[in-house]
């Protein structure tokens, strides 16, 4: 079977798990979840049902995927935050249902000089190569076009739409509904 017609095999109760893929102890993976070739799953992910980690995906830290959430490879999600005050605080990123991250993004977890969270909201589109800091908060339906890059505590409400290769600084909010053009630097 190629791995296209994967994509619409009707999705079973059984979690799979690819020999090469490496689970600690302590993740919790729901129904029907398919972790992938190479991919790494630390010990306190949630996993809800029917996500996927196609390949090479790596979830750390106190992390939670919504469910039928996609992950393309080379993402990394929850990993500490590229911040220099960041002491190893048990903080937590969140990812909504229904949401596809394709592949090379990253998205960090919060700081506690934050909200202490990162979260992308349920039905959203990232497309390959975009970074989410630390202690963003990205509305449901919000689409993220490639190279897309964000500083820390970013804001974006839902169902807005962000070009390529747009730069957002940190502390930036944009409002629901809102379409940032290609190649376009934000700041506050």
């Amino acid at each position: 079977m190629d791995a296209l017609a994967a994509n619409f095999e009707p999705r079973s109760a059984r979690t799979e798990i690819h020999p090469t893929a490496l689970v600690a102890r302590g993740a919790e993976l729901g129904l029907g979840v398919r972790v992938g070739p190479f991919c790494t799953v630390g010990p306190h992910v949630v996993i809800e049902d029917g996500v996927r980690l196609v390949s090479h995906v790596v979830v750390d830290g106190h992390t939670r995927i919504g469910r039928d959430t996609a992950l393309y490879p080379f993402c990394t999600v929850g990993l500490e935050p590229q911040d220099t005050k960041y002491r190893g605080e048990p903080t937590r990123c969140e990812i909504g249902a229904r949401t596809q991250v394709r592949e090379h993004c990253t998205i960090h977890r919060g700081t506690v000089t934050g909200t202490g969270v990162t979260k992308v909201g349920a039905g959203c589109l990232l497309m390959a190569v975009v970074h989410v800091a630390h202690d963003c908060d990205i509305g449901d339906g919000v689409v993220i076009a490639n190279n897309v890059v964000m500083g820390g505590h970013v804001s974006i409400g839902a169902n807005a739409v962000i070009g390529g290769s747009a730069a957002i600084h940190q502390f930036v909010r944009i409002g629901r509904g809102a379409i940032v053009g290609g190649v376009s630097g934000v700041e506050a």
